[in-house]
């Protein structure tokens, strides 16, 4: 067995032993309203990985948590409510497991095992390596899972109102499944272009990359809508629960994308002629035709 399958097992029974104390934390918050109860079990399973990555030293042992959680919450929901058949509620897990699957195989995909980590925790341990424990805790941990959290909660009040099919479950359903067939479509092309230009760092401008510069980014953020657009539904009015998906599109364009672009023009200036080509997120019309190729932004 390589070294990356035998870091894939380990992982496995570390997310197995995660969901465990997830689920016995939950069982034993009977007195808390669903949505306390939920948000607990959720801190005390990835308190379970932080002190896993604390232990190993590598807090990439959080990354599949993004979309591996989501949908067990939903189905620990399904299940607590006593729900049988309600076709919306399994059109709305079955939108946001697709976006999982997708998810979580191409982070399969990509990692290598615990011997590498994400760049950006790097960057952050070298900038306070003394107090990493806590950066990694509050910033690379806790602060996903919460902003994850938040994003559930419309599809948690949504299951627990015993819903109808309307046309606004059918559009948001579609929404998520086509932006997570534009992650798999973005991600397959990503992949295709660094085998044919191994070495060279050149910058992917063909397909969905042609008119998006995080393509993947924006399917992301557009599943949350997607979501969103289910609870809207069922509610028919704008309430405080809008600001969950505002604060993933805002994630993404203040904090994700800004840092990796800032960290590309560092080493490669001539990126900034490609961000004056190129959308950001939504794929839109290119402002003039590329003319020379530039380094890869991923």
């Amino acid at each position: 067995m390589s070294k990356k399958y035998q870091s894939m097992l380990v992982l496995l029974v570390l997310y197995i032993v995660a969901i465990f104390v997830g689920i016995i934390t939950f069982l034993n918050l009977e007195g808390l309203s669903l949505i306390w109860r939920l948000l607990i079990s959720d801190v005390a399973a990835t308190l379970v990985i932080w002190i896993f990555s604390l232990i190993i030293k590598n807090a990439s042992a959080y990354d599949p948590y993004w979309s591996v959680i989501p949908p067990i919450i939903l189905i620990l929901v399904f299940f607590h409510l006593g729900l049988s058949s309600s076709f919306p509620i399994y059109l709305m897990i079955a939108g946001l497991s697709i976006w999982s699957l997708r998810l979580t195989y191409n982070w399969a995909k990509n990692w290598e095992g615990f011997h590498e980590q994400d760049w950006r925790y790097t960057i952050m341990y070298q900038k306070s390596p003394k107090l990493f424990f806590l950066s990694n805790l509050f910033g690379i941990q806790l602060f996903p899972t919460l902003i994850v959290f938040v994003q559930l909660i419309g599809a948690i009040y949504f299951m627990s109102m015993d819903p109808t099919l309307t046309l606004f479950t059918w559009i948001g359903f579609a929404v998520m499944v086509i932006s997570a067939m534009i992650q798999f479509v973005a991600d397959g092309q990503m992949r295709s272009f660094k085998e044919k230009t191994k070495g060279q760092k050149l910058c992917i401008e063909e397909g969905l990359w042609k008119y998006s510069r995080h393509p993947n980014y924006f399917g992301e953020v557009m599943v949350w809508w997607g979501l969103y657009i289910i609870y809207f539904g069922s509610v028919m009015r704008l309430d405080l629960l809008i600001l969950a998906p505002i604060a993933m599109t805002s994630l993404f364009l203040f904090i994700s994308i800004p840092w990796m672009e800032k960290k590309i023009i560092k080493t490669r200036p001539e990126y900034s002629e490609y961000q004056k080509r190129v959308s950001m997120l939504i794929p839109f019309f290119r402002k003039e035709e590329d003319t020379h190729k530039i380094s890869e932004n991923a």
